[in-house]
């Protein structure tokens, strides 16, 4: 029973952290209801089965896999963009198919041939904290929108969607201490606010389908468009992927390692070809590219479920979700506030994370300097319009108009030029 929990519990956890990524690129393309709900199935059907063969044969680690930030700006650059080039929001769809599958075996060549092994001795603590500090600064700003109710139809604070969902928020931290059910705290946070946003006529409508069961299919859009000007930004965004991927890897294991004292062995090269067939199956089956979410060491550290077996569940009720049409709809139809509001303590508890990785620096004047110039710069960026980028050539507009990977590259770069200068210096 314990395990089944906590297995219904990392489902929910990664159906409220995935849900609003897919709805809202089937939005900008102008998908109808019911292939938006097929999107969304497609792409729950990738996250699963990515989250699974990393759990086996990756990095053996139970980290959620979610739809890449950085595809979803792809996907909102060339929404309005990709009609330019390519004449239509379809044609622009099998554009980005031909791009996750070109990201996919550029991900597996780079992984094959050691640069993973490369990158990852760069990944310092002082890094690894800037960079949590950042996905958290980042965050907070969907999740604030989220639960005042600001979305595409509002525009002003919704106080009721505020209200309830402070109360939710609550109702989380007050179950996090209760002894028994303590670590089922999303679990029950999600179920009991769908309930109280139902009860005030604030739940979704569920969207009708007719299927029974539909398996995802391959190339929906069509065959993939190759166009090799995409071959820059893509090379690009494979990259960021991994450095995420290798952040998100270094921060889980610090924290299983508190839970288990025999650390599993690294398998980073391994992650990083599972990284890139996940991102051929984005291609493949139409939907949106993976890749490993940090937040999941929030989630362990909050819950304290830490062992692969209610992970692995978990993205196989995923799984199963996706194939049933009238199933996904109905999670689809979770309120954006309920998802936000019940994942706020873990997403929050990850600042502390952060500081528990600047105390293990020992040169904090180097600490300082690294993490003040990256993180002044990744928030500003923040606060610029995206469409202040729009002139610039896409691979450059999606790295600077995110913050978290600009932030992030810069701690590494400046963690590279300080330690160098040290050495450098006569003893």
């Amino acid at each position: 029973m314990k395990t089944f929990l906590s297995a219904l519990q990392w489902a929910l956890f990664i159906l409220a952290g995935s849900l609003i990524v897919p709805i809202s690129v089937a939005t900008s393309y102008g998908l109808d209801g019911a292939e938006a709900i097929a999107f969304v199935q497609r792409t729950l059907f990738v996250l699963g089965f990515a989250g699974l063969l990393q759990a086996i044969f990756g990095h053996k680690l139970p980290i959620q896999e979610g739809p890449a930030g950085l595809w979803w700006g792809i996907f909102s650059l060339y929404a309005s963009l990709g009609v330019v080039l390519f004449g239509s929001s379809n044609e622009t769809l099998k554009v980005l198919q031909y791009a996750f599958l070109l990201s996919g075996i550029i991900c597996i060549i780079l992984s094959v041939f050691g640069l993973i092994d490369k990158l990852v001795r760069y990944f310092t603590p002082t890094v690894i904290g800037t960079y949590l500090f950042l996905l958290v600064a980042q965050l907070s700003g969907s999740f604030l929108k989220g639960m005042f109710g600001l979305d595409g139809q509002h525009t002003e604070v919704q106080a009721d969607v505020f209200i309830l969902s402070l109360i939710v928020i609550l109702l989380s931290f007050f179950i996090m201490k209760l002894p028994i059910i303590g670590q089922y705290s999303v679990l029950f946070s999600i179920v009991c606010g769908w309930i109280l946003f139902a009860c005030f006529g604030l739940s979704n409508p569920v969207t009708p389908v007719t299927d029974i069961i539909r398996f995802p299919s391959l190339f929906v859009f069509g065959m993939p468009r190759i166009e090799w000007n995409m071959a820059i930004t893509v090379v690009f965004v494979t990259l960021l992927l991994l450095t995420n991927m290798l952040a998100s890897i270094r921060v889980v294991q610090r924290i299983v390692s508190k839970y288990e004292k025999n650390a599993a062995p690294d398998r980073f090269k391994q992650a990083g070809i599972i990284t890139g067939i996940n991102q051929l199956l984005g291609g493949l089956f139409s939907a949106i590219g993976p890749v490993a979410i940090s937040g999941s060491a929030g989630f362990i550290a909050t819950t304290n479920i830490y062992k692969r077996l209610p992970f692995m569940l978990g993205s196989s009720f995923i799984i199963f979700v996706s194939i049933f049409p009238k199933i996904t709809s109905f999670f689809a139809a979770i309120p954006v506030a309920v998802g936000y509001a019940a994942i706020y303590p873990v997403f929050a508890s990850m600042i502390g994370l952060a500081f528990r990785e600047y105390e293990t620096v020992q040169n904090k004047e180097r600490l300082f300097k690294v993490a003040g110039l990256s993180i002044f710069t990744g928030v500003g960026v923040m606060f610029v319009p995206a469409g202040a980028f729009s002139t610039l050539p896409p691979f450059l507009a999606s790295f600077l108009s995110n913050g978290l990977v600009l932030g992030s590259v810069m701690a590494i770069l400046l963690e590279i030029l300080f330690s160098r200068s040290i050495e450098k210096q006569p003893s």
